[in-house]
Parts: structure tokens; C-alpha cells; sequence
């Protein structure tokens, strides 16, 4: 993937995302000219699938940015899309960059688009939070072990599916 050349904040990108998952109903809303047309940011295609895509950039000298359409094999269309920031610098980089719209604003921003929220065990124990609205699931992953002075927990990750039924709503 290309990065993006114009300067961008990891808030906007944030919310750029967060605008992005608001708008999907369905894995046909997954599509790259949605995503363009919503973030406002050109999508790059991977050569050899095109069915791979996204954009990215770089934050800082330590941070950087993707969304990538994540198809579950070869030459299908994605069902799901990844969110991240990356700790570019090799060492635990400060995540305040990345931080100033933290995992709770995240999860404020999504909760106020009607997704229903419960939290999550995740991957190798790491706690995650869950959104569902009808088709469309939302996975967000703090960033750690490291955090801000201000104690805030940053947002690492979203992994946003499509599935192919309607998900529950009441989440008991």
C-alpha cells in the first residue's frame, strides 16, 4: 500500500474510520470507492488481489497508520476490514500520538452510531471490547502495555465485519 501524503492526526484518521463504520450495513458497503468516498482517502490495491486494499500513512517518526480489507481467502471479497496504529520506531514508542482519541472515545463514538457494546476476551488473554449494530461487528483492541502519563488507554486496533446474518443486538 501507498501511504497517503497529506499530513494527518491519528484523531482524524480516528474519526474518519469511526464515520466509516457508521455508514456500513452490509460487506457490500466494504467496498473501496465507500471507503474513499467516506474518509476522503484514495484506496491503493494490491497487485497480485484486488480484492485486497486500503491506504495508510505515517503519523509521527514513530507512529503510522492502515485500514486494510481483510478477504477470508484468495480472489473473494472482503468480509471485514483492519484498523491499526503501528509503533514504527522498534522500540515501545510513547503512544500519546495515537492516543488523543483514546479507546473510550472510540467506544463513545460507536456506541452513539447505535452499536450495542459487551466487553470481550480476546486474543491470548488480551481484553477487547465488542460492538455489533445488525450485519456489521466491531472489534477494538487497547494499545499496551504502555500508556499515556494521563492513564488514558490508547486504542491499538479495529477489526470491523461484515456478517452474514443479522447479529444480535441485546448483548446478554
Amino acid at each position: 500500500m501507498i501511504a497517503t501524503e497529506a499530513p494527518i492526526t491519528a484523531e482524524d484518521i480516528g474519526r474518519r474510520v469511526v464515520k466509516l463504520i457508521d455508514t456500513l450495513r452490509s460487506a457490500e458497503d466494504l467496498a473501496p470507492e465507500r471507503i474513499e468516498q467516506t474518509t476522503g482517502i484514495t484506496v491503493e490495491f494490491n497487485n497480485e488481489d484486488r480484492n485486497i486494499y486500503g491506504f495508510g500513512g505515517k503519523l509521527t517518526d514513530e507512529w503510522s497508520y492502515s485500514l486494510v480489507s481483510t478477504p477470508e481467502n484468495a480472489g473473494e471479497k472482503p468480509s471485514s476490514l483492519r484498523f491499526s496504529f503501528d509503533d514504527t520506531s522498534g522500540k515501545q514508542a510513547d503512544p500519546a500520538p495515537i492516543c488523543s482519541l483514546d479507546l473510550a472515545g472510540y467506544a463513545r463514538a460507536l456506541t452513539e452510531a447505535g452499536f450495542v457494546s459487551k466487553p470481550m476476551h480476546g486474543y491470548r488473554g488480551v481484553e477487547a471490547l465488542y460492538f455489533a449494530r445488525d450485519m456489521i461487528s466491531v472489534m477494538a483492541y487497547p494499545h499496551g502495555p504502555n500508556i499515556p502519563d494521563d492513564g488514558r488507554v490508547c486504542m491499538a486496533s479495529l477489526v470491523i465485519s461484515a456478517a452474514a446474518e443479522q447479529v444480535e443486538r441485546h448483548g446478554d
